[in-house]
């Protein structure tokens, strides 16, 4: 019953993890719906171990001895196998949760810039930045149609609630960048006027005409004008605002990058030579292909997330310790059990064979758990931020994570018995 009653519990939490749309609010969420499947799958573990045995259990025999006894063994200590598979599920289930949760939101947010930059040229910088007077001499060159400074900041609220912003040039926006506005108009951004992602609307009941009070990034209060609601959150900002606003209240008020978008009776090539004799009087800045956000987009959330990834190491790492002594205690106790078998006429080799397969039978059943788990928590988290059923879970990285599982399992079962076998049975029970 209480284990039903988790297994419930686990899938409210997949449809309010749907419904979460900021990273603050749906993390937490996210972790939770790991540890609450596998509390429910360890309450129901008996089940779970004979459901597995069922389908395991037929290639297992086809080994006479070794896979024969461990088939039975597993069938008949159902709950001590439940005890060993617990622990290594919730290995795998919450490292790929950790670690691919940062990937999808990586891989969102860097689709939505590769599909939202329509420049033809990207002026980008190795130093500080790019000076406002690269901008505007690239302004007065021929076939150049629109030109869109961006610097980036974070600002605050009132109430202290943190927001990432762009700071954009108005004028010919439309044609260096699509933010996908679904409400209002771009038009009008400029002052004190400013452009919400979706999240940052549907969180506080924001729309066109609304104000907003926010704290600028040297601390200058502002009230802003919502003129317009967009929907590529992820790859452009929480908030959009007028270039010189921005630039105004940082201290580095160079631009990040400098979109270039080629009139429609120009070759891209010649403005591309003309981009290039621009840049080569300011030292640091060159001229790249619309592509180069994107990839800048995919550097910086990956650099952000390696400080999540060495924090939440430290769970997987305990979690991998309660399954390695998991799998020694329960194979050191088992003593008595290899004696009687070795008496039986079992040699130390057959029963050392019989513990690699029933290691791998817990493995694998705990990566199956696991990776299940982890996927259907991944795609709840997906459709909540990015509004698509699109987890991306790298198979390279995935395959490690569950070869690593299998190797702890081997370990932390083989080495155990190697030692427990090294004593003479009928000493043994003796004792």
């Amino acid at each position: 019953v209480a284990g039903g009653i988790a297994l419930a519990g686990g899938v409210v939490l997949f449809v309010v993890l749907a419904a979460l749309h900021t990273e603050p609010a749906s993390m937490p969420v996210t972790y939770l719906v790991v540890l609450v499947i596998s509390i429910g799958l360890a309450l129901l573990g008996p089940l779970t171990a004979k459901g597995a045995l069922a389908v395991l259990g037929v290639p297992l025999r086809l080994s006479r001895v070794a896979g024969y006894l461990a088939a039975h063994n597993a069938r008949a200590n159902a709950k001590r196998l439940a005890a060993v598979i617990t622990p290594l599920t919730l290995l795998v289930g919450m490292a790929s949760t950790i670690i691919f949760v940062q990937t999808t939101l990586g891989n969102a947010a860097e689709h939505q810039v590769r599909d939202g930059v329509t420049a033809d040229w990207v002026v980008d910088s190795t130093g500080p930045g790019v000076p406002g007077a690269v901008a505007d001499r690239i302004r007065g060159l021929p076939g150049v149609m629109a030109v869109t400074e961006i610097v980036h900041t974070s600002v605050r609220t009132p109430g202290l609630d943190k927001y990432s912003v762009q700071g954009v040039t108005p004028r010919g926006l439309a044609s260096t960048m699509d933010l996908k506005v679904t409400e209002g108009s771009l038009d009008r951004l400029g002052g004190h006027a400013v452009a919400v992602s979706d999240v940052v609307a549907n969180s506080k009941g924001l729309h066109p005409g609304d104000t907003m009070k926010l704290l600028l990034g040297d601390g200058t209060p502002a009230t802003m004008s919502v003129v317009a609601v967009y929907k590529r959150g992820l790859g452009f900002g929480d908030l959009t605002m007028a270039h010189d606003l921005v630039a105004g209240h940082i201290d580095n008020p160079l631009s990040d990058s400098v979109l270039v978008t080629v009139g429609g009776g120009a070759k891209r090539d010649t403005v591309r030579k003309q981009l290039a004799g621009v840049v080569r009087d300011f030292p640091g800045a060159v001229v790249t292909g619309s592509g180069r956000m994107a990839d800048r987009q995919a550097t910086t959330h990956k650099e952000n997330a390696e400080v999540n990834y060495v924090a939440m190491g430290l769970i997987v790492a305990f979690t991998a310790i309660a399954s390695v002594n998991t799998l020694a205690m329960s194979t050191a106790d088992r003593s008595r059990e290899f004696a009687l078998l070795r008496l039986a006429g079992m040699t130390r080799r057959q029963v050392l064979r019989m513990l690699r397969l029933e290691a791998l039978t817990v493995a694998l059943t705990a990566i199956v758990l696991g990776t299940g788990i982890s996927l259907a928590t991944l795609t709840s988290f997906s459709i909540g931020m990015t509004g698509e059923a699109a987890p991306a879970m790298s198979p390279v990285i995935h395959l490690t994570i569950l070869a690593a599982a299998a190797t702890l399992a081997l370990i932390a079962t083989v080495l155990p018995g190697r030692i427990t076998l090294r004593s003479s049975p009928t000493d043994t029970i003796a004792d």
